[in-house]
């Protein structure tokens, strides 16, 4: 049997296959905190829109009575922040938008939203929530570094994770009559769950990675995708690049559902959780597998 015939029929013979999963193996567990950083804020940062909708307030509940204009309104917001001194008062400019206020006190500024009808307060513009998935966002696209240096940082990472893809495939193969145990998880199979699920959520999140890894590239050396880009069109002078498959991956990477289902957001919350938890699940079976039978002996 030559070195193919042993790899389509069983691959864990081989010493290539072997060598892989060692290299699997150890940038897994090397990565391993990067990988939770960026998958966990990465999943916060989908629901930024919905953050912003559920925690400031810049919409008026309701429309109903006599809105306060003019000098009805500076004074009832001079009653309303009688504690602060007040700097600017900006009307809405369409319906429905609350009144925007600017606010000083002890020499520091604030803004709040003040609603024009019923004449209370409505909230903070900026509240600690939003701040804080403002900092998830910064955290995930920079690394809270220079945004040239992090997006250089996060262009590696996508490197070693399409590394790690390349990798998992081919580990993945169990031979040409065990390949399907890959693709479910099953009661009958010699391997553990856990060991079962990393496999096949693995497997069926492929395509996802892959264009996490590709896009963390670009968003750090758009140069070559721009050459790719301008290769394809032999009339640069027009408006009309063919780059419909590179938003489309920049849409996917960030889980942009434009007119969309509104559940998408949150399944893409949970898909963004995969590479934490692939990175959880094959921690634990090396543990199992070879820390624990070391500490044994």
């Amino acid at each position: 049997m030559n070195n193919w015939q042993r790899w389509v029929q069983a691959p864990n013979t081989t010493s290539f296959r072997r060598a892989l999963f060692q290299i699997h193996l150890w940038l897994g567990i090397a990565l391993g905190s990067y990988i939770l950083l960026i998958s966990v804020s990465g999943s916060a940062v989908v629901l930024r829109p919905q953050f912003s909708r559920w925690f400031i307030a810049s919409e008026v509940p309701s429309e109903t009575g006599e809105a306060l204009a003019g000098s009805a309104l500076e004074a009832r917001v001079a009653d309303v922040y009688r504690d602060y001194r007040i700097i600017n008062i900006v009307a809405p400019t369409r319906p429905g938008r609350a009144t925007y206020v600017v606010l000083e006190r002890g020499g520091e500024e604030s803004s709040r939203y003040f609603d024009h009808y019923s004449g209370l307060d409505l909230g903070d513009t900026y509240p600690w929530q939003a701040r804080t998935v403002e900092w998830l966002t910064r955290l995930h696209d920079d690394l809270l570094m220079e945004r040239a240096t992090g997006r250089k940082v996060n262009a590696a990472g996508g490197m070693v994770l399409l590394l790690m893809v390349i990798t998992g495939v081919v580990i993945w193969w169990q031979g040409r009559r065990r390949w399907r145990d890959g693709l479910l998880v099953k009661r009958s199979s010699p391997h553990s769950m856990l060991w079962q699920l990393h496999s096949v959520l693995g497997f069926w999140s492929l395509l996802l990675l892959f264009i996490w890894g590709i896009t963390a590239i670009y968003f750090a050396f758009p140069q070559p995708f721009d050459f790719i880009i301008n290769a394809m069109d032999s009339d640069l002078e027009d408006f009309d690049r063919p780059d419909s498959w590179l938003l489309f991956l920049i849409d996917m990477h960030f889980g942009r559902f434009r007119g969309s289902w509104p559940v998408l957001p949150y399944i893409w919350v949970v898909l963004g959780l995969l590479p934490a938890f692939m990175y959880i699940s094959g921690f634990i079976v090396w543990y199992r597998r070879v820390i624990k039978k070391y500490q044994r002996y």
